[in-house]
C-alpha cells in the first residue's frame, strides 16, 4: 500500500536527519524557516553551537567552554511552523549555556538578546528580542510537577545570579552590552546557509563523524605590510 510505504519513508528520513517525529504530513519534512528573523537567529545559534575548545566563539565564556559542550546533549533539531525545537536530555542545562551572561572581564557570553518566556514540565521556552525568533528546548522526559521543573531550572542557572547580580535574561529590553553585538544577528548573504547547516548539524556530528567549528574572521588583522588586512569567517571541519 503506497501510504504505508510513504509513512516508512518519512520515518526513515526523520531518523537519518535526527528530526524526532515528523510533524508534517507532506511528501518531505520542512527543514528550514522562511522568516528572516528566525533565519538570522538560527544562523547565530549555529555559530554558537559550533564553538569548540580549539576555536571558541567570541560569545563563549572564558575558560569554561560552556557552548562547546552542548552538542553532546542533543537528540533532535526540529523546524516547527512558528519556532525551532531542540530535543535534549537536559533542557535547563542547555538554557543556562545559551542565555546571556555578563562576565565581569569578558563581557557578554551566551546569546545576546535571548530571553526566558517560561518553564513547563517538559519545555524551556525562549525568545530572541532583536529577531523575534522562538526556541523551545524540549526534555526527553516530563518533570512530575511545575515546582520540580522550576527548581531544576533555578539550580542550572544559579551561577547567572552569583553575588546577587541580576541576570541579563531578566531584563525586559535589550541592554547596551547586548546591543553592541548587533552584527551577530544581522541578516547577511550567508544567513540562510548558516541556518541550514544548523538544521543539518546532527547528521554531521553523529552520522558522518564530522565536527564543524565556526572561526570568526578578524576585520583589523595587521598583515605583513603593516596595514590592516581583514580575514574572512571560515568553517573548519575535522573528523575524530
Amino acid at each position: 500500500m503506497p501510504h504505508t510505504t510513504d509513512k516508512r519513508t518519512y520515518q526513515e528520513l526523520a531518523r537519518l536527519l535526527y528530526l524526532g517525529r515528523l510533524q508534517s504530513r507532506g511528501k518531505r519534512p520542512a527543514l528550514d524557516p522562511t522568516d528572516r528573523g528566525q533565519l538570522a537567529f538560527q544562523a547565530l545559534l549555529f555559530e554558537c553551537l559550533m564553538s569548540t575548545r580549539e576555536h571558541p566563539h567570541p560569545l563563549e565564556q572564558p575558560r569554561k567552554s560552556a557552548m562547546a559542550s552542548i552538542s553532546g546533549y542533543l537528540n533532535a533539531i526540529c523546524h516547527q511552523p512558528d519556532h525551532l525545537e531542540i530535543h535534549t536530555n537536559t533542557a535547563c542545562r542547555i538554557a543556562s549555556r545559551v542565555l546571556p551572561f555578563l562576565h565581569e572581564d569578558h563581557g557578554v557570553c551566551g546569546i545576546p538578546g535571548l530571553r526566558l518566556i517560561d518553564v513547563t514540565c517538559r519545555r524551556v521556552r525562549l525568545t530572541h528580542l532583536p529577531t523575534r525568533a522562538r526556541l523551545d528546548l524540549v526534555d526527553t522526559h516530563r518533570w512530575h510537577d511545575m515546582d520540580t521543573a522550576r527548581m531544576i531550572f533555578q539550580q542550572e542557572t544559579s551561577w547567572h545570579q552569583r553575588d546577587g547580580r541580576a541576570p541579563l535574561w531578566r531584563h525586559n529590553g535589550l541592554t547596551d552590552e547586548e546591543a553592541a553585538h548587533h552584527a551577530s544577528w544581522t541578516y547577511t548573504a550567508s544567513t540562510p546557509l548558516r541556518s541550514a547547516l544548523l538544521m543539518r548539524s546532527m547528521p554531521l556530528w553523529y552520522r558522518f563523524d564530522l565536527s564543524p567549528a565556526w572561526v570568526p574572521g578578524n576585520p583589523a588583522r595587521i598583515g605583513s605590510s603593516g596595514t590592516p588586512t581583514p580575514t574572512p569567517h571560515t568553517i573548519t571541519w575535522s573528523s575524530s
